[in-house]
């Protein structure tokens, strides 16, 4: 699989809240593949004590987008390229429902306000009093940690 492939596919494994198990021999690793399965803030989304599954919030033209409860009120969100081209998200937090009604879990976005971080960018890129406006490559992600400010 490519980069980008690697990275969609792990961050999907740590939404999902599914086992994580390396199927490769772990001696003849390359560096990429290494970076990818050991980033400690997408096995975080993983790991998180809620235990709690991602749920698709939309899928249109081959982006989709998934939230996953987590502790302490914050969310993490994945944002998913099924296509081959690069494509571009607008992504209004306001005027987005987000609700996950099996954990009872509600974003509020409408009245609470979250700090929003790049996971494997490893850096913050707003906050969702803004919409998010992003490009996300093919087959890849863009997947964000929202903590409440």
């Amino acid at each position: 699989m490519s980069d980008n492939e690697d990275r969609a596919h792990f961050t999907m494994w740590c939404m999902l809240a599914a086992p994580l198990i390396s199927g490769n021999d772990l001696r003849h690793m390359n560096p990429q593949t290494l970076k990818v399965l050991t980033d400690k803030d997408v096995i975080a989304l993983n790991q998180d004590p809620l235990g709690i599954q991602a749920l698709k919030h939309s899928a249109k033209d081959g982006m989709e987008a998934w939230f996953k409860p987590l502790t302490n009120g914050a969310w993490g969100v994945c944002f998913l390229n099924r296509n081959k081209d690069a494509q571009k998200i607008a992504f209004d937090w306001k005027s987005e429902k987000v609700a996950d009604d099996i954990s009872n879990r509600d974003a509020k976005f409408d009245t609470i306000t979250y700090r929003i971080r790049d996971l494997w960018q490893k850096q913050d890129i707003g906050t969702t009093q803004n919409p998010l406006n992003a490009e996300v490559q093919g087959h890849d992600v863009l997947a964000v940690r929202l903590d409440k400010i």
